[in-house]
């Protein structure tokens, strides 16, 4: 709780709490040796050509999947136990069981003038993005930009109804290195940026592996349920 002045004729403190509401997205920085290690598979997926655009909403040319995700489980699944302490911080409830989460999908985008990403969700629990280059045009365009959304090349999160009282999106100008964690299910999206460059980030999907095995579980009982329906 927080205690302020609030002009009144009486002049009184009157103490105040604000809850915490809405999704719980973090940002946190990668090492350098994390990074350099993702441009490396990046190119490697550019040059192999391993298309991943027509899975994905981007309006984006250059979309590859990363060939073997698992190189790269180390330095993720530390980044998600980050998240989940942040997680229990911000929700004040420790989990009844921590998660054990599995990578999906690893992909990284070539971002180029005019393209972006519209308002879109993905699949699975949790989703992250990483900013691995961002040339310093794009940086330039943000400086000059005199708007109020988010500005050219932001990356954006929304949540709610659009009321007055209510916070419903936030708009974040990513800098090399950044890392954002957020709900799979929540709506996001990338303005475009203007200059004649390429920015590049990895984008990735992680699901629970037990709620994966239950579900997996109970759709092979379903089947076999349904199969004897049928005789």
């Amino acid at each position: 709780m927080t205690e302020t002045k609030i002009p009144t004729q009486t002049e009184e403190k009157v103490t105040y709490g604000v809850l915490n509401w809405g999704p719980c997205v973090c940002q946190l920085k990668i090492s350098d040796n994390f990074r350099n290690k993702l441009l490396t598979g990046a190119e490697e997926a550019r040059k192999e050509n391993l298309d991943y655009t027509d899975k994905l909403a981007g309006i984006i040319k250059g979309e590859y999947e990363y060939k073997k995700k698992e190189d790269y489980l180390p330095e993720i699944a530390q980044c998600l136990g980050i998240y989940d302490v942040a997680f229990q911080k911000w929700k004040s409830d420790p989990y009844e069981r921590k998660p054990e989460y599995m990578l999906t999908a690893l992909w990284v985008n070539y971002m180029k003038q005019h393209e972006f990403n519209p308002p879109h969700d993905h699949s699975d629990q949790l989703s992250f993005v990483i900013f691995l280059k961002i040339p310093g045009e794009i940086r330039k365009e943000q400086e000059e930009y005199k708007g109020k959304s988010g500005g050219p090349g932001s990356l954006s999160f929304l949540y709610g109804d659009g009321n007055r009282q209510a916070i419903t999106y936030q708009s974040i100008l990513p800098k090399e290195g950044d890392m954002f964690i957020f709900p799979a299910w929540m709506k996001h999206y990338v303005a475009p940026f203007y200059s004649d460059v390429t920015r590049i980030s990895v984008s990735g999907n992680v699901a629970d592996s037990v709620q994966l095995n239950q579900l997996k579980r109970h759709a092979e009982a379903t089947i076999v349920n349904s199969e004897q329906i049928k005789k």
